[in-house]
C-alpha cells in the first residue's frame, strides 16, 4: 500500500509514476486492516525525487497585503437539494478560483532552461493574486507559472512556504476580471459523514471534480518524506490523485475546508483513504508566510515513545500510559527546563525503548497518551515563545515542569537523537499505522 502526496506529473504528453516512500514506523494514526505503511506524495512525480537545494527566482518576499479573512457560513442548502446539484453549485461557483500551479527547474549544464518538472493545484485566496497551494507543488521549483480557468497563463513567485504544514503561498499578476478569492469555512465545524467536494487537476486534467464524504478526523497524519505532518487531518473518501495536491477540498455551501494533500493508493489504485489540511490550520500561519514567509512552529526540543501496557510492565513503570522520554535535545526548550531522557535501550515485547527518563502524563493538564496527542496540542493550541506546564513523573515523584517553547528548526538542524526506537516497522505484531512515526515535540 501507499500513500502519495499529491503533484500531478507534468511532462506533457508522458506517463506518470507516482513516487512511493515506505514509513518507517508506527506512532501516527491507525487504521484497521491498513497491512502496511508505504506512502506516496500526490505530487505529480516524474518517478525521480526531488532536487534539494533549488529556490524559486525571488524567493520567499516580504508582502504587507492583509491575510484572507474569516468568511461568514452560507446558508445550508435546501432541504432536499440532492448530492449532484450541490456538486454542480459548488463547482460553478468555485471552478474559478482554482489554477493549475506548474513548477519548473532548470537541469545542470550550460544555458539550461527550465524544464516542466510537475503540476499542482492551488486556489485564490483574496484580491491582489495569493494563491494557496502545498508546499511540496512548489518546493524544488525554479519557475512558477499557474494556469486560470479561462486557460491564460501568468507566471508566479514564491510568497512564503512551510515544510510543517506542507503549505505555501504564492503570488501571480492575475488579471482583476480573473480573479476570485474562495470563501473560507471553519473545517472545526465538519462532521463525519458530511458532503465534501474537490475540485483541481489529477494528471493534468484541468478543473476536474469529485465528491464525497468526510470519512474520519486523526489527530495526527504524517507525510512520507520530511517532516510534513497533518494536524487534525481531514479523512475523506473523494477520490484524489496526483495533481490534486493544493486544491480546494470544499462543504456543501462552498466554502473551502481543507487543502487536499495525501491519497492512499495501494499497487498505484485509489482506495478511498485520501487526506487533507484543515483550512483552519492555514489560517493559523498565513499571515506568517503572507508576511514573512515563514512561520515558526512550537517546539519542545524531546524524543518520546508511547507508554503501553507491554511497556510498562517489562520496564516497571508506575502509570501504564503516557510518554516515555527518550532522549532531549541540546539546547532545547526541553533542556532549559531540565527534562530527563532515558539512557540505554531495553527490550519491551517487540520494541527496544531507553528507560529512566522523565514519562510526560498531561500538558496543561490535558492528559496524553501517544506522542501525537502532545504534536497536535502544541500546533493547535501554541506558538514559539508561550509556556506550557508539563506533568511528569521523574523516579515515580509527581512533578510539574514550565517550559517555555522554541521554535522548530529546519529538518536539517535537527539532531538525530530526535528519532528514537518508536516501535516495530509494519508486520510485526502492532496494530497497523499509515503515518510514519514522529517524535512528541
Amino acid at each position: 500500500m501507499g500513500l502519495l502526496k499529491l503533484s500531478s506529473a507534468a511532462v506533457l504528453g508522458g506517463l506518470l509514476t507516482a513516487l512511493v516512500v515506505v514509513g518507517p514506523g508506527n506512532i501516527g494514526t491507525s487504521v484497521a486492516s491498513t497491512a502496511g505503511q508505504v506512502q506516496n506524495r500526490v505530487s505529480s512525480a516524474v518517478a525521480q525525487l526531488p532536487r534539494p537545494g533549488l529556490t524559486t527566482p525571488g524567493g520567499p518576499g516580504v508582502v504587507t497585503a492583509p491575510a484572507f479573512a474569516q468568511q461568514q457560513p452560507q446558508a445550508q442548502p435546501a432541504t432536499g437539494q440532492s448530492v449532484a446539484d450541490t456538486t454542480v453549485r459548488v463547482y460553478q461557483d468555485n471552478r474559478p478560483s482554482v489554477v493549475t500551479v506548474i513548477s519548473s527547474v532548470v537541469p545542470p549544464g550550460f544555458r539550461s532552461e527550465p524544464q516542466p518538472e510537475g503540476t499542482g493545484s492551488g486556489f485564490m485566496i483574496d484580491n491582489q493574486g495569493h494563491i494557496l497551494t502545498n508546499n511540496h507543488v512548489v518546493a524544488d521549483a525554479d519557475k512558477l507559472e499557474v494556469t486560470t480557468s479561462s486557460g491564460t497563463t501568468y507566471p508566479a513567485k514564491l510568497i512564503g512556504r512551510d515544510s510543517r504544514f506542507d503549505l505555501a503561498v504564492i503570488q501571480a499578476d492575475i488579471p482583476a476580471d480573473q480573479m476570485k478569492s474562495v470563501k473560507l469555512g471553519d473545517s472545526d465545524q465538519l462532521q463525519v459523514g458530511e458532503q465534501v467536494i474537490a475540485i483541481g487537476n489529477p494528471y493534468g486534467l484541468e478543473g476536474t471534480v469529485t465528491n464525497g464524504i468526510v470519512s474520519s478526523r486523526r489527530p495526527v497524519v504524517s507525510e512520507p518524506e520530511g517532516d510534513g505532518v497533518l494536524v487534525n487531518a481531514i479523512q475523506t473518501d473523494t477520490s484524489i490523485n496526483p495533481g490534486n495536491s493544493g486544491g480546494p477540498l470544499l462543504n456543501g455551501r462552498g466554502e473551502v475546508i481543507g487543502v487536499t494533500t495525501l491519497g492512499l493508493m495501494p499497487n498505484g489504485g485509489q482506495a478511498g483513504i485520501n487526506f487533507a489540511i484543515p483550512i483552519n490550520n492555514a489560517k493559523r500561519i498565513v499571515d506568517d508566510l503572507i508576511g514573512s514567509g515563514s512561520y515558526n512552529h512550537p517546539y519542545v526540543g524531546i524524543g518520546t515513545a508511547e507508554i503501553t501496557s507491554t511497556v510498562a510492565s517489562q520496564l516497571s513503570l508506575p502509570v501504564q500510559q503516557g510518554l516515555l522520554v527518550q532522549s532531549v535535545d541540546q539546547n532545547s526548550a526541553a533542556a532549559q527546563a531540565g527534562l530527563k531522557g532515558g539512557s540505554g535501550q531495553q527490550q519491551a515485547g517487540a520494541r527496544q525503548v531507553a528507560a529512566g527518563g522523565d514519562i510526560i502524563t498531561a500538558i496543561d493538564g490535558k492528559q496524553v497518551k501517544r506522542p501525537e496527542d502532545f504534536i497536535s496540542y502544541l500546533e493547535l493550541n501554541k506558538k514559539a515563545g508561550d509556556s506550557v506546564t508539563l506533568s511528569i513523573l521523574r523516579n515515580g515523584q509527581p512533578q510539574d515542569v514550565t517550559v517555555t517553547l522554541g521554535s522548530r528548526p529546519a529538518q536539517s538542524q535537527q539532531q538525530p537523537q530526535q528519532q528514537p526506537g518508536r516501535g516495530q516497522q509494519p508486520g510485526q505484531g502492532q496494530r497497523p499505522r499509515i503515518t510514519i512515526p514522529i517524535p512528541g515535540r
